[in-house]
């Protein structure tokens, strides 16, 4: 890793969503290894024993309206910049050594068919120069890198393909727990569970998976967990949210999305290594680091795939061999934090 100053910026330093989760991951395992690591953030929750790890520098935000803060971050943070100082930044700001890629905006857009209101051409706008102003560019996939190229005229040799990382601590099988976790949530043996894990319905696909499970009549059932449904659904389960992720994984007997963008998709891998197949479609940014052992593929264009995946993975329950017992040997790339920070150090090096 490089000698000069290290720092990270994200919006908010507390739990949320996966990008704060990747922050966390950075944080551990730079500090671990010894190395100083200051963050910029708006909001810190001094409560998490990662704080304890940071040198935390506050980019004070409270007179600026909410919807406005994430177009006034960067600008805000420069002044407290250290000089020679190398800038991991996990969200919109300028002059990063390397800029973390895990959406396009521009890419969100065209996949949900969206056309652009003021704030989104305001994002696209601060996208542009975050981009332009980075030394380097991590994709979290090659779909990024392909956005990036394509939507916004970035430079290729800019951008490095660096897939992210996965708790493989916690994310690991256990068929002795699975039993239980299946019991208390209701789960039949005679019926093919499909988890699908969504805060967000109508960009994770559950129209498309609805039409499907609701007219069906295979022994199957999609336990959605996270977000309410819109409405009652058949052959569906609301498990609301759930906070031991790999047990619920476990439990399951494969894991579904039929996602319209997903700029990569953690779930598919956190899934596969808890021992879970998977039902993806196929434009979803995580089925680049999988091989045919870790599930089925659809296309959502084409909604007879779908039925099909789910006819296949349903049988293959039925004859007791659905589960993984080795799961790295389902993907095609090391999900190991200590592997993805090594991607990391050699781009910091390049720059």
């Amino acid at each position: 890793m490089s000698a000069k100053p290290l720092a990270i910026s994200i919006n908010c330093f507390r739990r949320g969503g996966g990008m704060e989760s990747y922050t966390f991951d950075l944080v551990r395992h730079l500090t671990g290894s010894g190395r100083s690591v200051r963050v910029y953030a708006a909001q810190f929750d001094t409560a998490l024993p990662e704080y304890a790890r940071i040198e935390p520098c506050l980019v004070k935000q409270r007179l600026v309206p909410k919807k406005l803060r994430p177009f006034f971050f960067s600008a805000q943070l420069q002044p407290h910049r250290r000089p020679e100082e190398q800038l991991i930044a996990c969200n919109p700001s300028d002059h990063a050594a390397v800029f973390v890629c895990g959406g396009t905006h521009l890419g969100y857009l065209h996949s949900m068919g969206k056309t652009a209101n003021p704030i989104d051409k305001l994002t696209v706008r601060r996208n542009r120069s975050n981009y332009a102003t980075a030394r380097s560019i991590m994709a979290h996939s090659a779909l990024m890198q392909r956005e990036l190229v394509e939507l916004y005229g970035i430079d290729s040799a800019k951008i490095r393909v660096v897939y992210p990382p996965a708790d493989t601590r916690r994310f690991h099988p256990d068929a002795g727990s699975a039993a239980a976790t299946r019991r208390r949530y209701g789960f039949r043996d005679d019926e093919t569970v499909f988890l699908f894990p969504s805060t967000g319905h109508t960009r994770k696909g559950l129209d498309l998976l609805a039409a499907f499970f609701e007219h069906t009549d295979l022994p199957v059932k999609l336990a959605v967990a996270g977000s309410p449904l819109p409405r009652p659904m058949k052959n569906t389960v609301e498990l609301g949210f759930c906070d031991d992720m790999p047990a619920l994984y476990r439990a399951a007997d494969y894991t579904i999305m039929a996602s319209l963008y997903e700029p990569f998709g953690l779930v598919g891998v956190e899934s596969v290594l808890s021992g879970t197949r998977v039902v993806l479609s196929d434009n979803m940014a995580c089925t680049e680091v999988m091989n045919s052992n870790a599930g089925f593929f659809f296309s959502r264009e084409n909604p007879e795939t779908l039925a099909e995946a789910v006819r296949q993975a349903a049988a293959l329950k039925q004859a007791g061999g659905h589960k993984i017992a080795e799961p790295l040997q389902a993907l095609t790339y090391n999900p190991d934090v200590a592997h993805h920070i090594a991607g990391l150090d050699a781009m910091l090096q390049a720059v």
